[in-house]
């Protein structure tokens, strides 16, 4: 399923730099831990609240050389067809979406529950997300359609 959602989840300049982070990550099993240790993510998913006070909230990779960061809402699209791959396959071929690593992604269902929410939210309530300020009308129903299939994934797990 990863290849049906790898333009929404991977193909912005922002979805290629998570690809990136994922792929730069040395273990072969990703953890919510091993991205905390690298980005500032876990800010947005403990107080929720901070996604209200703007539109362009960026999740900054941590130990990246120079200035990088993706949008929230890339970064949940992102790690919810992560998680949504894993739970289909078994693990994650990343060469079916841009990548170059096959992986495994290991999560707690609290974990999968909280991107969930984060994941619904943005989905729910696009126009609050600087990423759907920059879609044109067809991409915008087809990003939202694709979260919306992972959305139903991730309610199956």
């Amino acid at each position: 399923m990863i290849e049906n959602w790898k333009d929404t989840a991977f193909g912005s300049d922002f979805g290629g730099d998570l690809l990136e982070l994922i792929e730069s990550i040395t273990e072969e099993i990703i953890t919510f831990d091993l991205l905390f240790a690298n980005t500032d993510l876990k800010k947005y998913l403990d107080e929720p609240d901070l996604l209200s006070v703007r539109t362009d909230n960026n999740v900054n990779f941590i130990h990246s050389p120079f200035e990088q960061y993706i949008h929230f809402e890339d970064m949940i699209i992102g790690l919810s067809a992560l998680i949504a791959e894993q739970y289909l396959n078994g693990k994650i071929d990343l060469t079916k979406a841009y990548g170059n690593k096959v992986l495994h992604f290991k999560c707690t269902e609290k974990e999968i529950e909280r991107i969930y929410v984060a994941l619904k939210e943005i989905h729910d309530n696009p126009d609050a997300y600087v990423l759907f300020e920059m879609c044109l009308e067809e991409e915008r129903k087809e990003t939202l359609n694709d979260i919306a299939g992972i959305l139903r994934v991730l309610e199956k797990i």
